[in-house]
């Protein structure tokens, strides 16, 4: 994703177009109040990511809007008519209707789910709050990324370092540059980067993982057999030597190597997982209906581990962060400021380790990667309800 895309006003003219959709089947539909509701996602949406966002909020405003009203007219067991009365040949339109509901129907109780947990919504809001932070935080604090060597040193003293004030919340960088602006610009690329990672890394170890327990044979062990091997590497003093040898100008190249380094533990466990779920009657019928690999992995299968691999790909993200603010602290990728792993580097080299004044350098960027975990693993907790039924119902 372009980072100068995020925030932009084309994306707000776009988010509102997109939000006038479900306003506007709302307001047909007589229920006003989720037509509004969608429309502020939209909006938001599309403010922040243009296209991207607001294209697919449109269908799950949409979805949940129709499921307000929605009833299956031709469904025996809602219509009050005779059986023989009713018409199970369904079109096209209420074919999409009728799954537009349904996916309405899981939201909305997944939304629920999402609320029950204390913790999980706890951290799901500091998710919101990172996100609010990075994408329109930079909309009201400029960036600060010229040194000021003169019109911010004090009399006397010896550097440019600064604690808070009322005039800068989180004090002055070794440069005399405002740390909170720093803070609110420089989550972006590593946010970003380490999702990539974590889908990246998700991706090839459900394939891989699905692959090898489905088919099995020889190639099960080779799989294995390369799975193995990389365990054996450690990973970071890996990528330390990697990135003496090669310049990770691309962050998404970057991305592409830790998802490419990270995928065995994850691939044998849901392999396991797989290995288990084959015995199932239903997984049994789809290959006795020869519905083929695709249909079986897809249908069969990984339904039944969404949780499962949802909260796995989390942790990848939570890894892959830790990842790339070690190799920045450790001068191993090149600096692009602003960026929260350059401020620990930088904080570091320019010796905030040794004055109190300073210290909120160092602090600043340390706890907004932790906050930011923390709210990762919080947010894991209401995910266990929302993709297990039987947590749904307090069972």
């Amino acid at each position: 994703m372009d980072l100068q895309s995020l925030a932009s006003p084309t994306g707000l003219l776009i988010g509102a177009l997109c939000g006038l959709v479900p306003l506007i089947i709302a307001l047909r539909n007589r229920t006003p109040r989720p037509g509004i509701l969608g429309f502020l996602a939209c909006l938001l949406s599309g403010f922040a990511c243009n296209v991207l966002g607001g294209l697919p909020m449109i269908l799950l405003t949409v979805a949940v809007v129709i499921s307000y009203t929605y009833t299956d007219r031709d469904d025996p067991f809602l219509s009050r008519a005779a059986l023989e009365e009713v018409d199970f040949e369904e079109t096209f339109s209420a074919m999409v209707t009728r799954r537009l509901a349904g996916l309405g129907r899981t939201i909305r109780a997944a939304s629920r789910a999402l609320v029950r947990n204390r913790a999980g919504f706890l951290g799901f809001l500091g998710l919101v709050f990172f996100f609010m932070l990075n994408v329109f935080g930079p909309m009201v604090i400029p960036y600060d990324g010229q040194p000021h060597f003169y019109d911010r040193r004090r009399e006397g003293a010896i550097n440019l370092f600064q604690g808070p004030s009322a005039e800068f919340p989180l004090g002055l960088d070794w440069q005399g540059r405002d740390i909170l602006s720093h803070i609110v610009h420089g989550g972006r690329a590593l946010i970003i980067t380490s999702v990539q990672a974590g889908v990246i890394t998700t991706v090839i170890a459900v394939i891989l993982g699905a692959i090898a327990a489905l088919i099995g044979g020889l190639l099960d062990q080779i799989l294995n057999a390369i799975a193995n091997f990389i365990l054996t590497i450690p990973q970071f003093p890996l990528l330390v030597v990697l990135a003496g040898l090669i310049s990770f100008q691309d962050r998404f190249f970057l991305a592409v190597l830790l998802g490419l380094l990270d995928w065995p533990t994850l691939m044998r466990a849901v392999r396991a997982q797989v290995l288990s779920l084959r015995e199932r009657d239903y997984v049994e019928a789809a290959y006795a209906l020869d519905l083929g690999l695709p249909h079986i992995v897809m249908r069969e299968v990984l339904p039944q581990m969404i949780s499962y691999i949802v909260i796995n790909m989390i942790f990848s993200i939570r890894g892959a962060m830790y990842a790339i603010v070690g190799l920045v602290f450790l001068g191993m990728v090149p600096f692009t400021e602003p960026d929260w792993g350059v401020m620990i580097f930088m904080g570091r080299s320019q010796g905030a380790l040794f004055s109190a004044e300073a210290a909120s350098m160092l602090l600043s960027p340390v706890i907004a990667v932790a906050l930011f975990q923390l709210s990762l693993v919080l947010f894991t907790r209401s995910l266990e309800e929302v993709f297990n039924p039987r947590l749904r119902a307090g069972l």
